[in-house]
């Protein structure tokens, strides 16, 4: 199999554009601005909680989700609106929240990544107790902050080198 070095820039504009879909149609959020973060950095920094996530099958990739914890409280709370939550709970439907939004991302990037091929999604892995991910060797962080006026996410696609262009220009989302 031959590698895409397109398969990142497209998951990147991918993910920002399913992001501000996802957060608008269901938590009501909008997208205020992204910051593109340097691609080459040895560690990734986590905010307070982060869903991580594998895609398999064409797509060979890990993408990290690291959630503020302002903007993940908004959610959750428009998530929960009508419901009651107990108090000792609180923390498992915050982590909840970011694994529904993340699957929820994901799952509609796999339609636009390869159409006509099947692409795995791993259950999320939530963290929470984290304060960074060390790059693996011969591995390249792809990363943006997406902002809301409620706190931001980082999203971060971890794939081998051998899938960026030599200057990391594809990692440039194309609209802001």
């Amino acid at each position: 199999m031959s590698l895409d070095t397109n398969i990142i820039p497209l998951m990147m504009d991918s993910i920002l554009e399913r992001t501000r879909t996802v957060l608008a149609s269901e938590t009501g959020l909008t997208v205020t601005g992204i910051d593109r973060v340097d691609g080459d950095a040895d560690r990734l920094e986590l905010h307070d909680i982060t869903a991580i996530v594998g895609l398999g099958g064409p797509i060979s990739l890990l993408v990290a989700f690291s959630f503020e914890n302002a903007l993940l409280d908004a959610m959750f709370r428009r998530f929960t609106a009508d419901i009651e939550v107990p108090e000792d709970e609180i923390g498992l439907y915050m982590r909840e929240t970011a694994a529904e939004i993340v699957n929820t991302i994901l799952g509609l990037c796999t339609t636009d990544a390869h159409q006509d091929q099947i692409i795995r999604l791993s259950p999320p892995l939530i963290v929470d107790d984290a304060r960074g991910i060390s790059r693996p060797k011969n591995a390249v962080f792809a990363s943006m902050c997406i902002h809301t006026a409620q706190g931001c996410v980082d999203v971060s696609v971890i794939t081998p080198r051998e899938l960026i262009d030599r200057d990391l220009d594809p990692m440039l989302c194309k609209s802001p």
